[in-house]
């Protein structure tokens, strides 16, 4: 059994236990301090993330503005260019059927027109197909029609071609164009060889030629674009 002393006993150490205290409270706040430098960091580098994403899906969204701008441009730019090339290539056109048709017209009054005109007519009678055909000219070419002329057209035609034609001079009215038309007898055939006639069938071998003598000048001028800054 214990006995009871007069003794009291020792008060405890404070100091000690606030030393305890503040080694945890410390610790728990450098845990703390470190969570959330974590979580901030965490968070700093989501957020960076997101703005390089953002910023990097800008500029393609700008470049793709960029390059649309770029091609309806160009688009424009080459529609444009072949407008004007096209009306270029006709105005260079009309210029080369103008003179022409100055030239024939001209050739009227040479004295070897009559040769052109038995050439033109050998060319109608072979092209219309037909064993007869009357044929017709301008007002101007009718004097070179005559029964010497359409004989030897016939004879022409048959050692050109080895055919038969019969050849007479049409009833109706002058043609009202320099040239000549042949009509079979029925009329269901004939073979225009009028001077307008010819330029509109060479119109396209004619265009032919242009494009190819305007090619190295377009090519020089689009070579000297590309070299520009």
């Amino acid at each position: 059994m214990n006995k009871k002393t007069g003794a009291s006993a020792p008060e405890p150490d404070l100091s000690l236990l606030m030393e305890g205290i503040r080694a945890d409270a410390d610790a728990k706040i450098e845990e703390i301090e470190a969570q959330a430098a974590a979580s901030a960091s965490a968070k700093l580098r989501k957020a960076a993330e997101k703005a390089t994403a953002i910023e990097a899906e800008a500029a393609q969204t700008a470049r793709a503005r960029e390059l649309a701008v770029k091609a309806i441009f160009e688009a424009r730019l080459k529609t444009e260019t072949r407008k004007l090339e096209l009306e270029s290539e006709e105005r260079f056109m009309r210029r080369v059927l103008d003179q022409a048709v100055a030239e024939y017209a001209k050739a009227e009054d040479s004295p070897e027109y009559g040769d052109r005109l038995f050439a033109w007519a050998c060319e109608a009678a072979i092209g219309i197909s037909s064993p007869e055909a009357e044929i017709r000219a301008s007002e101007a070419e009718a004097g070179y029609l005559n029964a010497e002329f359409l004989a030897r057209v016939e004879h022409r035609v048959f050692e050109l071609s080895g055919r038969s034609i019969r050849l007479s001079i049409s009833k109706e009215l002058p043609l009202d164009r320099q040239g000549l038309l042949l009509e079979s007898e029925n009329g269901r055939l004939r073979y225009d060889n009028s001077a307008s006639a010819r330029l509109a069938r060479a119109e396209a071998a004619m265009r032919g030629l242009i494009r190819a003598a305007i090619e190295p000048a377009r090519s020089n001028s689009l070579g000297r674009g590309a070299k520009q800054p």
